[in-house]
C-alpha cells in the first residue's frame, strides 16, 4: 500500500469524521447539561490557551528535531476531546480545516487505526477532555485534597503528542458546585517524555 501524503491523511481523517457526526452530531450549545455547560467553558479556555501559548511553543521545539525524525514542519494538529469539548472547538475555531481538525476521541482513534501515522509525521495531538472519576478515585482525592464527602469532582485530561517519545501532559482536578466550577490542583498527576 503507497503512503499517503499529508493532505491525503487530513482529508480522509475529516471525511472519517464527517461521517462519524451524521451519527453523533454536535449539539447546540443550549442542549448541553449544566456540567457539560461547565466543562465546555473549562475546555474552551484550555484550548484557547494552547492555541496561543503552549501549542506554538511545543511546535517550535517540534521543529527543532524535525529534519532528524522526517517530521512534517507544519503539523496538522489534531484535537481529541469529548461533548463539551467539541462544543467550545466548533464555537472557537469554526469548521475543521486542513491544519486544524478536532472530534471526539473515540472516533479519532478509529481512523488512527485504519490509516496510522505513528512516528507523527503529519501530525500532533491536543488530547483534552473529562474523564469520569469512579467512586474509589473520587473518594481518594476527596481525602488527598481535604474535601466534604459530597463535593462533585471531575478530572482534566491534558496531553500534547508532538511525536514518538515526546508528550507533555496532566490531570487537572476540578470541583463542581452549583453553577460555579472550581480547580482543586492544577496538574495532580503530571508527565514528560
Amino acid at each position: 500500500m503507497k503512503k499517503k501524503s499529508k493532505a491525503e491523511w487530513a482529508t480522509g481523517l475529516q471525511e472519517h469524521l464527517s461521517v462519524r457526526q451524521k451519527d453523533e452530531p454536535i449539539p447546540e450549545r443550549e442542549n448541553l447539561t449544566p456540567m457539560q455547560e461547565q466543562q465546555c467553558r473549562i475546555l474552551g479556555g484550555h484550548l484557547i490557551r494552547w492555541l496561543q501559548q503552549w501549542g506554538p511553543a511545543l511546535i517550535q521545539e517540534r521543529n527543532f528535531f524535525a529534519d532528524l525524525n522526517k517530521w512534517d514542519k507544519q503539523p496538522v494538529i489534531v484535537i481529541l476531546t469529548d461533548v463539551p469539548g467539541l462544543v467550545a472547538a466548533s464555537e472557537i475555531l469554526g469548521p475543521p480545516n486542513d491544519s486544524l481538525i478536532y472530534g471526539k476521541r473515540q472516533h479519532v482513534r478509529e481512523y488512527l487505526t485504519t490509516t496510522p501515522d505513528a512516528e507523527f509525521t503529519f501530525h500532533c495531538e491536543l488530547a483534552s477532555y473529562f474523564e469520569e472519576l469512579d467512586e474509589a478515585k473520587a473518594t481518594t482525592l476527596r481525602e488527598r485534597f481535604n474535601l466534604d464527602d459530597q463535593t462533585l469532582l471531575a478530572s482534566h485530561f491534558d496531553c500534547s503528542i508532538m511525536g514518538p517519545l515526546f508528550a507533555r501532559g496532566g490531570r487537572h482536578l476540578w470541583s463542581f458546585q452549583e453553577e460555579t466550577p472550581s480547580l482543586v490542583e492544577e496538574g495532580y498527576e503530571s508527565w514528560v517524555s
